[in-house]
């Protein structure tokens, strides 16, 4: 499934597309994504121990919760998680024992998904007619942080600003006013109750009244009055002395002496009357803080505000006070009148800003699907184009936009030199074969002719003739018009060897040394690509002549080595000098150098382990974002990844020489046939670059492994067994159905006679990984007889033979490469040679039978 398909089932099942969960799933098993190229490429100290290889399992969900914990919940990661791998795997939650086993395959994604909108038009012509849609993702991302910007921050910033200002400015404010508001009720209604005593005073002194009769009806007036909410606020009444003259709640003080009263009971300490005394004295009134029982309640005491005013003519002070207990009711019941209209306000921007946030989104998943399809409708197209078996040019006004890599491989020149202004006149050589088609292509980009069709020839970088049919079409860019130009190879099926007149190849080998000494002296992966290119032209010349397999396995070995040992060098250069020695080893066909031009990577790096305080994990991370760099080389030159991921890359076989001996240690001691049929590779090893002490100790420790345990090598026996020709009951060759063609699997003829040199190899402690090597030190040691050795060397060389010419027509018509032979392409002749080859394969099963088994069937 793709990302958009994964995304759209748990959108459906959980309400939740999550497409960076279901990106970072896939991303590690996409090894041409973009962001994969971005860390081996760009970040020296990329530690692959935090992106694990193996991301299809359970295990990988405690990493998925550390990486998205802070954007989704737990069960949202758990969901998208379980439901992505279960789609991939048939509704099996697989562990990663399951991938080590090699109960499951690592599922590969389209690598399109993941990579930038990298459109078949260069930047130049995307920023005219896309405006930025090549960085959708960055795109999405700006638009977020745009959103974020303009409408959320600001709606936050205005909360969190009326917050601090009601807590900070206006609650203090409005205590400020509301206890200056009670100071001056206090103040004022003290100066009621010192009318009072004036009224008496008056009437003292108008000689109505004695002084004693006259404070006596002072104070009783003065103790009846009373206000406040409850009306149990109250007056009192002391003399200078002091000495309380009225008090309403404490009787218990009239007439006391009150010169050393405290409110000792609170544990204050504080002279209040002392102090009302002084306050009159020094300013005839005054306002004082202080603890005392609350209203009428003698048990219970709070702090109070009281206001104090002295009457000189009696020498009386009269004062009245406020509790702190009322003012904060106050405050409390404003602040909660504040509160619930702050809450009320940001409910409804809340609404508002959700309402906002809901259109916006549904706006940005449009613009998303819009961009996804974009990206798909661009991924089929450039899947199209590159799966073509033409090579293609897309040219805009004359000036060439894009040229696909089919055409890189037919004519050798990279697309930036198929860009530049002479490129024309360097494909098609002004011949008289060329003129027609060169006049066209004049007029073609003034837009003065029609499109049409032309047999022309091109000329190859390396300067050799490549005959084609090229047809162009028209296409539009806004205001601009192009065309594509296609380049069909017009080619013809040998199956046989040389037909007709070719150009004979004298001297082959010189020609690989020559392309295997432009390899080694390339400054840059994209020379050695390059260099690389030529390899194809020269196979098919080879072929053309007549040469043997094995010396076409030789030329193509030669180069893969070459161009490994160039892209380490490369590396080292950029990444400084490995910590310790260590040897990068090929595997399986890659170490007998049986290779295709179309092989896959087989590889792993060995190491010794450090001596110093430098850890291994340390160490081992070197030599993994090393082997990041140049299988990612190897894979840009044409040499694809390893779809097993057996190579250098991978943190299992990146280890030191004793993790080697440990792993071949538990191989051989457990070998059981079917754990062995995971194993047939590691059993062809070979030291590419580097220490090549390391591999022959290694190989040393599998010699006394198997000296020590001889049951393994019959079960590897039964293991050769296995592998059965394509032969029916009557000896008539088996095919299968593909894409509607009847074929067989020539790799497959192959493999019984590769695992039978393995074995004996093994046996007698050959170390050469080369099968043609193993076939004849077997028979220098008079394993076989010389009659069964050119047997064997016959059968060997002719399925390779047909193998070639199978893979270098498939190339020269650049269809996609196999090994799948279609029968019928072969004459009866042809046919009934490879039927009598196939069934000479017995040789090998009968001496295992024989050897191994005394002749029963093992």
């Amino acid at each position: 499934m793709k990302i958009s398909e994964h995304a759209n089932r748990t959108e459906q099942l959980f309400g939740i597309r999550a497409e960076d969960i279901h990106k970072w799933i896939d991303g590690f098993f996409d090894h041409d994504g973009f962001d994969h190229y971005l860390r081996m490429g760009k970040i020296m100290n990329y530690d692959p121990y935090d992106h694990r290889r193996f991301r299809h399992c359970k295990e990988a969900l405690e990493e998925a919760y550390q990486e998205f914990g802070d954007k989704y919940s737990h069960s949202q990661i758990k969901n998208v998680m379980e439901t992505h791998i279960k789609d991939d795997y048939d509704g099996y939650l697989p562990s990663r024992a399951d991938f080590e086993n090699g109960t499951f395959t690592a599922k590969y994604h389209d690598s399109m998904h993941n990579e930038e909108l990298s459109a078949v038009l260069d930047a130049k012509e995307l920023a005219e007619y896309f405006d930025g849609i090549r960085d959708s993702e960055a795109a999405g991302d700006r638009f977020i942080n745009s959103f974020g910007l303009r409408i959320v921050m600001p709606t936050v910033l205005a909360i969190v600003l009326f917050v601090t200002a009601i807590i900070f400015v206006i609650v203090p404010l409005v205590e400020d006013s509301m206890m200056g508001q009670k100071r001056q009720m206090i103040k004022e209604l003290t100066s009621s109750a010192v009318s009072i005593v004036d009224n008496y005073i008056a009437l003292e002194q108008q000689g109505e009244l004695t002084r004693d009769q006259a404070q006596t009806r002072a104070a009783q007036e003065i103790k009846a009055m009373r206000y406040g909410e409850e009306n149990k606020d109250y007056f009192f009444i002391t003399d200078m002395h002091p000495r309380m003259v009225m008090h309403p709640y404490r009787a218990d003080l009239k007439g006391a002496d009150l010169t050393n009263y405290t409110d000792s009971e609170n544990k204050s300490g504080k002279l209040i009357f002392v102090e009302f005394t002084e306050l009159v004295k020094a300013n005839q009134e005054g306002y004082l803080e202080y603890l005392w029982q609350w209203k009428d309640d003698a048990d219970k005491t709070a702090p109070k505000l009281s206001y104090v005013r002295g009457v000189d003519e009696w020498q009386w002070i009269v004062g009245t006070g406020v509790y702190f207990d009322d003012v904060q009711k106050g405050i409390d019941k404003l602040e909660r009148t504040l509160f619930i209209i702050f809450f009320l306000i940001t409910l409804g921007l809340a609404g508002i800003m959700g309402y906002i946030m809901a259109q916006s989104r549904t706006l940005e998943n449009r613009k998303k699907r819009a961009e996804v399809a974009l990206h798909e409708a661009k991924d089929r197209y450039r899947a199209l184009v590159e799966s073509s078996n033409e090579g293609y040019i897309l040219e805009a006004d004359g000036e060439i936009l894009y040229s696909n890599n089919r055409l890189h491989r037919m004519v050798g020149y990279g697309d930036s030199e198929l860009k530049s202004h002479d490129i024309w006149s360097e494909l098609l050589p002004d011949t008289p074969q060329n003129s027609r088609v060169l006049h066209h292509l004049l007029e073609l980009f003034n837009h003065a002719a029609e499109p049409g069709e032309f047999e022309a020839q091109l000329r190859t970088k390396s300067g050799k003739p490549l005959d084609v049919i090229l047809s162009s079409s028209k296409i539009f860019f806004s205001e601009k018009h192009g065309h594509v130009i296609s380049f069909r190879p017009i080619t013809r099926k040998i199956y046989g060897g040389a037909y007709g007149l070719v150009k004979q190849v004298i001297d082959y080998q010189g020609l690989t040394s020559h392309i295997v000494t432009d390899i080694g002296q390339s400054d840059s992966h994209g020379h050695v690509v390059e260099a690389l290119n030529q390899l194809p032209d020269l196979v098919r010349e080879m072929i053309d002549a007549g040469a043997r397999p094995d010396n076409l396995r030789r030329a193509i070995g030669s180069a893969y080595d070459a161009a490994i040992c160039r892209f380490i060098d490369l590396t080292i250069e950029e990444l400084g000098e490995p910590p310790v020695p260590f040897s990068f080893i090929s595997f399986g066909s890659n170490a007998r150098h049986d290779m295709t031009l179309f092989s896959d990577q087989d590889n792993a790096i060995m190491f010794q382990a450090p001596t110093d305080d430098t850890s291994v994990k340390t160490v081992r991370r070197y030599f993994l974002h090393l082997a990041e760099r140049v299988c990612g080389m190897l894979n840009q030159a044409g040499y694809s990844y390893c779809e097993g991921l057996i190579m250098a890359t991978n943190h299992q076989w990146c280890l030191t020489l004793e993790e080697w001996k440990a792993n071949f240690t538990d191989w051989i001691e457990q070998a059981e046939p079917d754990s062995i049929l995971e194993l047939n590779v590691f059993f062809d090893i070979r030291a590419t670059y580097g220490e090549k002490t390391l591999v022959d100790e290694l190989q040393q420790h599998i010699q006394t492994l198997n000296q020590s345990h001889p049951e393994f090598l019959p079960n590897y026996a039964r293991n050769c067994l296995s592998y059965k020709v394509p032969l029916n009951r009557g000896n008539q060759i088996k095919t299968e159905n593909v894409d509607g063609v009847e074929s067989v699997n020539l790799k497959a003829c192959l493999r019984p006679m590769e695992i039978f040199c393995r074995i004996y190899a093994l046996k007698h402690d050959i170390r050469e990984a080369n099968t043609m090597t193993r076939l004849k030190q077997l028979a220098a040691r008079e394993e076989i007889d010389q009659k069964t050795f050119r047997e064997m060397v016959y059968i060997f060389d002719h399925i390779w033979h047909l193998r070639f010419m199978n893979q270098i027509v498939e190339y020269t018509d650049l269809r996609k490469v196999n090994d799948v032979l279609a029968i019928n392409d072969l004459t009866e002749l042809e046919q009934q040679n490879l039927r009598n080859v196939l069934m000479r394969v017995s040789l090998f099963h009968e001496k295992i039978n024989q050897d191994f088994f005394d002749g029963k069937e093992g």
